[in-house]
């Protein structure tokens, strides 16, 4: 599912969630200004190996690997720049209040953090993952673990 492949399980990762569904046209749009962003992504004046993928609908992911880890600074820069280019396009990725619920059938759905009580046999995508083997394996949650 998550093209990183090459990625070490430690390395640092960042799940952003949109509030709305994206669009195949803002999905593009993403795609593009996050690989420019990552190409030049450094900290300290030293580039980092890091990739990002737009998951359509919902999701923008940024990771770092190898020996040069992401500094304070970095990762500033990153947040500014998800910030930014989300409000570029009239996405909130840090309303942490929404939830993206996937139900027995497939569907996904917007929620309120409040409302995970009301789907128990639901999925719930866990934003909070901080590496490459969280997002992997605890990504996907079903909502009974969390509620």
């Amino acid at each position: 599912m998550i093209e990183f492949k090459n990625f070490r399980d430690e390395a640092k990762t960042w799940v952003y969630q949109a509030d709305r569904a994206l669009t195949e046209t803002e999905v593009s749009f993403l795609q593009d200004k996050v690989n420019e962003f990552v190409d030049k992504w450094s900290t300290h004046g030293t580039a980092l190996l890091a990739k990002a993928i737009v998951l359509p609908p919902f999701h923008l992911i940024l990771s770092v690997d190898g020996d040069v880890q992401a500094s304070g600074c970095s990762i500033d820069s990153s947040v500014r720049f998800v910030k930014s280019i989300g409000a570029e396009i009239g996405i909130d990725f840090f309303n942490r209040l929404k939830s993206i619920v996937v139900h027995a059938d497939g569907n996904k759905e917007i929620i309120s953090y409040h409302d995970l009580k009301n789907h128990p046999n639901s999925h719930v995508f866990y934003p909070s993952v901080t590496n490459m083997n969280e997002l992997r394996t605890k990504w996907l949650v079903p909502i009974s673990e969390l509620v």
